[in-house]
């Protein structure tokens, strides 16, 4: 006793038997004959006292089961992670502090079963001021005295029982579902759930919140679920207030909004521009609107006040705030969503706001709510900006136009105070930018000069402005050059000082075989560059005349009473070619238009003849040959005219696009580099560049040969006299382009008058 003195007294550290001397533990191993073995014979416990095990006579624990009828497995695998949960409450004295003597102190007890060991912690209570948590950690508990060399165990644990753990006493008060079918299944009857006496604490806590709030509270609606299932969804209507009857009145345009989420009104008046009345466009703010309205509440009257759940549950671990706008009120002074429609008329503090129109999604929710199908909008009543005239609503009368900017401009003027940039179609820019259709057009003039001078016309798609340049013809007494510059030119025959703006050319008035007249000069197109063709077959839908199914079309109906005799009659004109190779029946440009034209006679253009060409062609599909030095001449000649002198930063561009360094690129790589780097080169140019420069196998071009055609200072070219690229190095000409071969099989084909008509007479 002396040597464990100086220990404190708790459980673990005293000793049943103060008399005992041997405290060694018996071994587990054995040797007999030399041979190491496990004893197997029963082993005595620390200092000879013999093991506690459920066959020894000297177990002296209640067993949970008879003789013979125990688990066969151990209890750690039997009843792994099965915990029997207890609830239950002990009482704490408080010392007579703020009133009150004691408090009950709820409490969750856990029972594992893997080895009878307990653990008691105490749930979260809202401002209870005690720091809850763990009570008794996991571990076996003694029993009180005189029997504390055993451990509480699962006999001592039912409802209405009380229970010691260390210092405090327990009281059990119900348990859940698992913990009564298994003492059921064990035998032990487990009554029903006791009441568990009221904290007194908890009492005069809710007393004092409850004197916090209003004394008379009328009524509590929880409008949690509506506001989760409507939050920010608005009926909106369209409303009108005529205040005519006043001295300075007029008729007001109203926004009526709806919110679901509350059942609340928010009103906004639309001010015209240049009104003279200085508001901020709120006509109700937002709030419950009263159906009938007498007077104001005096000042000082206790009014009922409802608790709206926000977040969370309410009072209990969430947030809340009161109802100062009556929103849980179920009365029916109220207006509601049922009261509203369209011709309905409701009384805004007494003002009559008719309601003359509604948005899509209040269609669709009166639809599916209340089964109405008519919501057409009502007019008839004069604004101060608009007008409703004749069932439909017209803006207000602008000024003639004076001579002096555009329209556009002259709009902005006449709408605002302080004049606005007329705003661009951005879309339609980013997509077309630096992509115009090119022209060639010769003018029509009574002065017989006039008619032998050529233009080139550019229809820019991007803001759908147009300019012509005159080609110069040496020794004609015409300059060339600009002759109209870039803007929206008007179509003919319209008022220009009307206060509409007037119609101005498409992209659909230009095609081969038009007469435009631009600024009183009349021209008519010949020809068109390629991208131009390209671009209006590729959008056949918004060009008929680039269309081939009613080119086609149109051929068929007129060829289908005379198609033999017709095909009989000009297949003189046929002529057989051996082209790339195979044998090709062919016609010319000329003929096949003389033969077009005769048949159809004004009601086919060159447009649809050069189309019909250029998609049943029979040309050889080499590209023609190219001279490279006349080529790099000009492409020098461009760069000089220029002073183009970014060939360091065209290579660093050319790093962080391929930082690999690829000696081959591909040709729409090409392409891409020269517009990054605005290389001063017109794309016709750039074309027969890329079809001169160097190419491996894979038809790639060689980033060394297209750097070298790019710098002038390294390989000089010859010097050219000034020359018209597209003319000279393109071949691009405003003069029709005759000799091209068609592909007459191929065409007939594509007719298909031949098999229909074998089936009409079969």
């Amino acid at each position: 006793m002396l040597r464990c003195s100086g220990l404190p007294f708790l459980p673990g550290n005293t000793f049943q038997d103060i008399g005992r001397s041997k405290f060694h533990k018996s071994h587990h191993f054995d040797q007999r004959n030399q041979v190491c073995i496990l004893v197997d014979a029963k082993r005595p416990g620390i200092g000879g006292t013999p093991l506690r095990v459920t066959d020894s006579p000297e177990y002296t624990l209640p067993s949970l089961y008879p003789p013979g009828y125990g688990p066969s497995r151990p209890a750690w695998l039997e009843y792994d992670r099965q915990v029997l949960c207890f609830y239950g409450y002990f009482q704490e004295s408080l010392g007579n502090v703020d009133r009150i003597p004691y408090q009950i102190r709820n409490v969750r007890i856990l029972y594992y079963l893997e080895d009878d060991t307990m653990q008691v912690s105490e749930p979260r209570t809202l401002n209870s001021g005690i720091p809850q948590g763990c009570l008794v950690t996991r571990q076996r508990i003694p029993r009180p005295s005189p029997y504390d060399s055993e451990f509480t165990s699962l006999l001592d644990l039912n409802i209405d029982h009380t229970v010691q753990l260390f210092d405090r006493v327990y009281t059990i008060t119900g348990c859940d579902d698992f913990t009564r079918r298994f003492l059921n299944r064990l035998g032990v009857a487990v009554p029903g759930a006791i009441e568990q006496p009221r904290d007194p604490a908890t009492v005069l806590r809710q007393q004092q919140d409850s004197a916090k709030m209003a004394r008379r509270p009328a009524y509590k609606i929880d409008t949690l679920g509506k506001f989760l299932q409507y939050d920010r969804k608005v009926l909106r209507f369209k409303g009108v207030w005529d205040d005519r009857g006043s001295v300075f009145g007029d008729v007001h345009e109203l926004d009526v909004l709806y919110h679901l989420s509350d059942d609340t009104f928010e009103i906004k008046e639309k001010l015209p521009v240049n009104s003279g009345r200085d508001s901020n466009g709120m006509f109700l703010r937002r709030g419950r609107l009263p159906k009938t309205f007498d007077h104001l509440p005096s000042m000082g009257t206790s009014t009922p006040v409802t608790v709206l759940n926000v977040v969370g549950g309410g009072l209990k671990g969430g947030r809340y705030l009161n109802d100062s706008v009556g929103i849980g009120k179920s009365d029916g002074n109220y207006y509601r969503d049922a009261d509203l429609r369209i011709g309905a008329r409701i009384n805004v503090y007494g003002r009559m706001v008719l309601l003359t129109g509604c948005d899509r999604f209040t269609e669709c929710y009166y639809r599916e709510s209340y089964g109405l199908e008519d919501f057409t909008p009502l007019y008839g009543y004069t604004a101060p900006r608009e007008q409703f005239v004749a069932g439909r609503r017209t803006e207000r009368e602008l000024p003639l136009f004076n001579g002096w900017g555009t329209h556009e401009d002259s709009e902005g003027n006449c709408l605002t105070l302080e004049p606005k940039p007329p705003k661009i179609n951005f879309r339609k820019f980013v997509v077309y930018d630096r992509c115009s259709l090119r022209f060639g057009a010769q003018m029509i003039s009574n002065v017989r000069e006039n008619n032998d001078r050529f233009f080139v016309i550019n229809y820019y798609l991007s803001d759908d402005t147009i300019s012509v340049y005159e080609i110069p013809i040496r020794n004609s007494g015409f300059l060339g050059g600009e002759f109209i510059k870039r803007r929206k030119l008007p179509l003919p025959r319209q008022d220009p000082y009307s206060a509409e703006r007037p119609a101005c050319y498409g992209p659909q008035h230009f095609y081969l075989g038009a007469t435009v007249r631009l600024q009183d000069h009349l021209f008519h197109i010949t020809n068109a560059d390629i991208y131009a063709l390209r671009f209006m077959e590729q959008h056949c839908e918004e060009f008929p005349l680039s269309n081939l199914g009613k080119i086609v079309s149109k051929l068929r109906d007129a060829m289908q009473p005379q198609y033999k005799e017709y095909v009989a009659k000009h297949m003189a004109k046929i002529v057989q070619l051996k082209i790339d190779g195979r044998t090709v029946s062919t016609i010319t440009y000329e003929a096949l238009r003389e033969i077009l034209i005769e048949l159809l006679g004004e009601c086919i253009v060159d447009q649809e003849i050069v189309t019909l060409c250029r998609l049943f062609s029979a040309e050889s599909e080499e590209p023609e040959p190219c001279d490279r030095e006349l080529v790099r001449s000009a492409v020098h000649a461009e760069l000089n005219r220029a002073l183009w002198s970014d060939l360091e930063r065209t290579k660093e561009h050319i790093y962080h696009l391929e930082p690999t360094g690829a000696q081959w690129l591909t040709p729409q790589r090409i392409r891409t580099i020269v517009k990054a780097c605005k290389i001063p080169v017109d794309c016709a140019l750039v074309d027969k560049m890329l079809q001169v420069l160097n190419k491996n196998g894979q038809g790639n071009i060689s980033m060394e040969d297209f750097l070298t055609m790019l710098n002038p200072a390294a390989v000089p070219s010859k010097p050219i006299q000034p020359l018209n690229i597209k003319h000279d190095v393109c071949n691009f000409t405003p003069y029709r382009v005759t000799g091209k071969l068609v592909n007459w099989d191929e065409l007939l084909a594509h007719i298909d008058l031949e098999r229909t008509l074998t089936n009409q007479t079969s």
